[in-house]
């Protein structure tokens, strides 16, 4: 009998067996994690995660003022201002809308002449629009006096091609810059006389600048080939 103890009997044996397997079943189906179900409007909290340190992005300077550029009335853009007085110093500094306010702005208007400093605000002048376009007028007028004043070159005819090169790059400059040039061909003393086929080269030569800088004759040619010659040269466009 003692062989038929170690023996289970079949209900035993499939009660075991489905046990078993319903056990490891269930075990399949459990989650590895619980999780809860996420509220719209509270999202869990993230904890015991390593600190993340943010890129540090800097921050964009604001463009340096350009001291070249002057700005004038609202254009400043601050609120103390120091005015240049009559006799050229600084007076104590003031509101800009102040200085604004006690002006005619249809005839007046502030200028900026130094931009501000660590210690102290712009500096700034009080210009009158009528003075500034008198200014400018003669400045235009100064212009074109210097553009209109003659400008000389004298060539002897056997001169050298270096000083030619050199006295021709002289008349190409002054063509370009708007200069009336006169140009004198002669006979230095103690030299020998040119050729005829020295001559007309040098003649040549300063025509073909005239020609390259789009100059042309103000009048006729004077004199003769291998003695003396005046030319009169101007841009075309200024003539």
């Amino acid at each position: 009998m003692k062989h038929i103890r170690g023996l289970l009997s079949t209900t035993q044996a499939l009660r075991r067996t489905f046990t078993t397997d319903a056990t490891q079943f269930s075990l399949l189906r459990r989650p590895i994690f619980h999780l809860r179900p996420v509220h719209p409007l509270y999202p869990p909290v993230v904890r015991n995660l390593p600190q993340l340190r943010c890129l540090r992005i800097p921050r964009r300077q604001p463009p340096a003022q350009d001291e070249s550029q002057q700005f004038k009335d609202e254009q400043i853009g601050v609120p103390h201002i120091q005015l240049v007085n009559e006799e050229g110093h600084l007076d104590p500094p003031t509101k800009l809308r102040d200085v604004l306010n006690s002006i005619n702005r249809a005839e007046e208007f502030v200028l900026q002449v130094s931009p501000p400093l660590s210690d102290r605000p712009p500096v700034c002048k009080i210009m009158n629009k009528a003075a500034i376009r008198e200014y400018e007028r003669n400045k235009v007028k100064a212009a074109k006096a210097q553009k209109s004043q003659l400008k000389q070159i004298e060539l002897n005819w056997c001169i050298s091609n270096n000083d030619l090169s050199h006295r021709m790059k002289q008349l190409a400059s002054f063509l370009e810059k708007g200069r009336k040039v006169e140009v004198l061909l002669t006979l230095k003393k103690r030299k020998r006389a040119p050729t005829m086929e020295e001559a007309q080269n040098t003649y040549n030569r300063v025509m073909e600048v005239a020609d390259e800088s789009n100059a042309g004759l103000v009048k006729p040619m004077e004199g003769v080939l291998g003695k003396q010659v005046l030319i009169i040269l101007k841009r075309k466009d200024l003539m």
